[in-house]
């Protein structure tokens, strides 16, 4: 054999040995891939994302919100709950406070005595507490501002007994087999404690006009509307009634004297066109603080809900009694003198919350001995 063919000969052996070393390596790094259980593709590149923790909730617009739990039966309480016709009262007689008693217990406390500004049918009247602030202070102020201490609460909370009492008695007066001056019983505002009925004594009737139209043109400082307004009987089911009051919390009735708005109707907007999901409602008091407000619904399916509200902020959660709450937010901001009226143009974000009325400097009067009206007012 020639030296070429010899060397020929020993390249080709080499290249063999080189291939099956080659082979032998694949194949142990196969074995080694296989025996780790993973799956190569070998069309795409995979990473492995390190381990995150769950993101912190935000609005649409990057704001932070915490949870809180909430308990599905609260959804039939608070300042905002709709009750008439077609939504029950499901509330019992919690946070319910004597009108009278809780007004001499004020005075008392600031050392005052007791002048006559406005009177009370006697002490079984009772309201929810906060309403009862924000009364005391709104007719105290108005007979600061007349002068007139004519006005006397005939007319808060009632049992469903004694509201079928009353829807009776109309119906036999009527002749009719309906209400349209009282609310059915299980169905009266009445039964909240966030109603009352404002009279007048003497022969007067009070109907919300001469001196008396400073408390509907100043009623929503308090958190309180004129409940059955003119014009609304075909939303509310009840006819107008200039002397029923509700409160709903100052933020609340601002919004709702600055839009025109009953009940019904902002609770409906409220649901459907501010949810915690979407665009968020703006709108300031009439001190000119801003509030966030949406609505959040309730699930259903579990005793609590987890619901949304903004971190750090002071807030306050009413349920509607049609199915979820209403979460009211105080932004703690100021708004701008040259910013839209309220409620004029809604925006996302601010809210105040239900009850906040300043308990202090509370200078009401209306001493239980004196004769009152009887509680015939309706509602």
């Amino acid at each position: 054999m020639s030296k070429e063919a010899n060397e020929n000969g020993g390249g080709r052996a080499l290249d063999i040995v080189l291939s099956i070393l080659l082979i032998a390596a694949v194949g142990a790094g196969c074995f080694y891939v296989g025996t780790r259980g993973v799956k190569i593709d070998q069309t795409t590149t995979y990473t492995s994302p390190d381990a995150e923790e769950p993101p912190t909730e935000t609005e649409p617009e990057g704001l932070p919100y915490d949870s809180v739990e909430v308990p599905n039966t609260q959804m039939n309480s608070g300042s905002l709950i709709l009750v008439n016709n077609n939504f029950a009262c499901q509330t019992g007689e919690e946070g319910l406070v004597s009108l009278y008693n809780h007004k001499m217990e004020q005075l008392e406390s600031m050392g005052q005595d007791d002048p006559k500004s406005f009177s009370v049918r006697d002490s079984d009247l009772l309201v929810q507490e906060p309403f009862a602030d924000a009364l005391i202070n709104m007719l105290n102020d108005f007979n600061t501002a007349t002068g007139d201490d004519n006005v006397i609460v005939v007319s808060g909370y009632r049992s469903q007994e004694l509201q079928q009492q009353l829807y009776d008695e109309d119906l036999a007066a009527t002749g009719l087999d309906y209400s349209e001056r009282v609310a059915k019983p299980g169905f009266s505002e009445h039964q909240t404690g966030l109603g009352v009925d404002l009279d007048l004594y003497g022969d007067a009737e009070y109907d919300g006009t001469g001196i008396y139209s400073w408390i509907d043109e100043h009623c929503a400082e308090y958190g309180i509307v004129l409940r059955y307004p003119d014009g609304k009987q075909d939303i509310t089911d009840i006819k107008y009634e200039p002397w029923h009051y509700r409160y709903v919390g100052k933020p609340h009735a601002a919004y709702m004297k600055q839009n025109n708005l009953v009940l019904e109707e902002y609770v409906q907007l409220l649901q459907e066109s501010y949810p915690f999901d979407g665009e968020h409602l703006m709108v300031s008091d009439t001190d000119g603080k801003l509030y966030e407000v949406y609505y959040y619904p309730a699930d259903e399916g579990f005793e609590s809900t987890m619901v949304s509200v903004p971190a750090g902020a002071a807030y306050t959660i009413s349920g509607t009694n049609t199915g979820g709450f209403i979460v009211a937010a105080d932004t703690g901001n100021i708004a701008h003198e040259d910013a839209p009226a309220q409620g004029d143009i809604p925006a996302e974000g601010d809210i105040p919350a239900e009850g906040d009325v300043p308990a202090e400097g509370v200078d009401p009067a209306a001493p239980a001995e004196e004769a009152a009206p009887e509680d015939g007012a309706v509602g």
